[in-house]
């Protein structure tokens, strides 16, 4: 499949809220810049399953999606007690890599952008093409909340 266009379709973004926890912070009161990956770890995951499989399943059927490239951008401090929102947004599928990114929000402030490069492994570790189901899924919009 091609690589999206910069502005990527509305479709492909999901919004995640994120309690900050005061384990997160630092000395200085301020979250400590380990924990941004976590966060982006965390939205890409409901992401997922926000559009019906679960990372559980991924590894059923054998596949990782390992990080090979990480970028952060860290804009603005967040604090024990933020209220954030972790925005992750499908931009690029190739054969064997996915890249998303991320923007974490406090209100409509940016505080920490970036992308991240996964590869698609398999069982032995390998580089693995990306199942079409898979890449399906990718390229969909979410799955209305039942209820």
């Amino acid at each position: 499949m091609p690589p999206l266009p910069p502005d990527a379709p509305p479709h492909l973004t999901s919004r995640m809220p994120l309690a900050v926890r005061f384990c997160e912070t630092d000395l200085m009161g301020i979250v400590h810049h380990s924990n941004y990956v976590v966060y982006l770890e965390a939205g890409r995951i409901d992401w997922l399953q926000r559009r019906g499989i679960s990372y559980e399943e991924m590894v059923r059927r054998e596949l990782h999606l390992a990080v090979a490239e990480l970028r952060l951008k860290y804009r603005q401090p967040a604090r024990f007690g933020d209220t954030l929102v972790v925005e992750t947004t499908c931009r690029e599928i190739q054969r064997v890599t996915a890249r998303f990114s991320y923007r974490i929000l406090r209100g409509e402030d940016v505080i920490c952008d970036g992308d991240i490069l996964l590869a698609c492994l398999g069982s032995s570790l390998t580089l693995t093409r990306i199942p079409d189901d898979i890449a399906q899924l990718l390229w969909s919009p979410e799955i209305p909340a039942a209820g």
